[in-house]
């Protein structure tokens, strides 16, 4: 905590330095600091609670905050409602705070889920989550038409290919005594799963291959090398100045129904002009971001987009306006737990594409495009600081209460890693209203991973890498039985 508060009062010097209002720098002070006692009691990045708070106050206030800092802006600048956005901020955490201060009571220490999968198993248990994961669709459409829903309930399940790479890099550096971290399997699945997020033009699937790669070497402190080091600065260079202004673009000039090859056809286009790229990410008026508002007063690519400052400013100025919507969005999440099995006609349900229509963002017939906003201000759009004070901190005790108990430490296992890497994407642009699906779905697409990697890859990976001869029984001779001496 002492360093933190250090941390806190030098941005607070910086802020007050650059003209940011004493109200608003007060506010991110004790953001930071509520923040940070948060984290630690809740266990740190070891517990699922502690990574929620960590990526939820990192990925929404702090790098938007600090990075407005450096640019050298008032922090309050650019916003409609900058009490009110940093009012709501600071109840949330506090609320936050809260949630784990009681879930840490009602925790189980050790999680239910931590020990199942043997270290002899794990090679052979990341082999068949790789293979099963890419053709486990292809392989179920074989059974005809009666399989449809079974390949809708794989598809919704099937995180498989991220699974196959955590338990890969850790059997890898256990096995060689951290000399090694990753091998072919792992290579091949990781390019395969980055060509899909590139001909999607998802920076999430693009990045999943190497966050599922860095979790573990960070889990089991693997030393990486000079080499490793530069390959790895090199990648986020990469991605920066050449994947984010791509997913930018591309995904704006891609029809809805276009086939995997007019996919790849724009991706080489935009690659082989990437200076016209980059300048069309930085003005692209077309984003419908661009309608929320910015924080930042000249654009600012990628970096625009890892804040959530200006765009929950607008729904909370818009609420404060008289706009309240009321609690249906929570009952219609916890109504679209139903499988489908039994709700054919379920509705899709895409809480920030109906935000961004109250607002006037989106044109009436865009129902697909999704618009992230926090926890925090959905929260606060629903039912202002009842949302913020009573409705968030219920769901986020429930979640952290269940994701700990049933993960423990997520150091130990690979699906704990796994909601890790499930977590840094749904805390900060989830809403509060996809915390009910991390509870329903989320639960069941982890249970499901735990369960196929410890039971059934193993026996799949036969096919792959043969039987395992280690655990073959000794063949039985059918010969005479010599006699016994004398």
């Amino acid at each position: 905590m002492n360093g933190v508060a250090i941390f806190a009062a030098v941005l607070f010097a910086i802020q007050s330095f650059e003209g940011t209002a004493l109200y608003f720098s007060v506010g991110c002070v004790a953001f930071v600091l509520i923040a940070a006692l948060a984290f630690n009691i809740a266990g740190g990045l070891t517990r699922a609670s502690g990574a929620y708070v960590f990526c939820y106050s990192v990925l929404v206030v702090l790098i938007g905050i600090c990075y407005k800092a450096f640019l050298g802006e008032p922090a309050q600048s650019n916003l409609l409602a900058p009490r009110a956005t940093i009012e709501a901020y600071v109840g949330s955490i506090a609320a936050m705070f809260g949630a784990v201060i009681v879930s840490s009571r009602l925790s189980r220490k050790s999680g239910l889920l931590q020990n199942l999968l043997k270290e002899s198993e794990m090679y052979r248990a990341s082999v068949g989550c790789l293979v099963f994961g890419v053709a486990g669709g292809s392989i179920l459409a074989l059974l005809g038409q009666n399989s449809v829903r079974l390949q809708s309930a794989f598809g919704q399940l099937n995180q498989l290919i991220p699974l196959g790479i955590i338990i890969g890099v850790m059997h890898e550096i256990r096995s060689t005594g951290g000399a090694r971290s990753t091998n072919l399997p792992i290579t091949l699945s990781a390019a395969y799963f980055f060509f899909l997020g590139m001909a999607d033009f998802s920076k999430q699937g693009m990045l999943t291959p190497l966050y599922c790669w860095f979790l573990p070497v960070c889990a089991l402190r693997f030393r990486l090398s000079a080499w490793q080091m530069l390959s790895c600065l090199l990648t986020v260079f990469v991605f920066f100045y050449y994947l984010a202004p791509l997913s930018q673009v591309g995904r704006s000039r891609a029809e809805e129904n276009s086939t995997l090859s007019q996919r790849i056809a724009i991706v080489v286009s935009l690659e082989e002009n990437i200076g016209e790229t980059q300048q069309l990410a930085k003005g692209d008026q077309d984003s419908p971001y661009e309608g929320l508002g910015r924080y930042y007063n000249k654009p600012q690519g990628f970096w625009d987009r890892l804040q959530f400052v200006s765009v929950d400013d607008r729904l909370i100025n818009f609420t404060d306006q008289g706009h309240v919507l009321g609690l249906e969005p929570i009952y219609a999440s916890f109504l679209n737990l139903i499988p489908h099995a039994f709700w054919p006609e379920k509705p899709t349900l895409n809480p920030g594409n109906s935000y961004a229509h109250e607002m006037g963002v989106l044109s009436t017939e865009d129902t697909t495009t999704g618009i992230s906003f926090s926890p925090t201000a959905e929260a606060y759009h629903l039912a202002k600081w009842i949302g913020v004070l009573v409705i968030a901190p219920l769901l986020w005790c429930m979640f952290f209460i269940i994701f700990d108990s049933l993960f423990g430490d997520l150091r130990d296992s690979p699906w704990g890693l796994l909601t890790l890497a499930l977590i840094t994407h749904a805390a900060p642009e989830g809403g509060i209203t996809h915390l009910i699906y991390l509870l329903g779905f989320g639960v069941e697409i982890l249970i499901f991973c735990a369960f196929f990697a410890t039971w059934f890859a193993p026996i799949l990976a036969i096919a792959v890498l043969g039987p395992d001869r280690r655990r073959t029984p000794r063949q039985v001779s059918f010969g005479p039985t010599p006699p016994f001496p004398g």
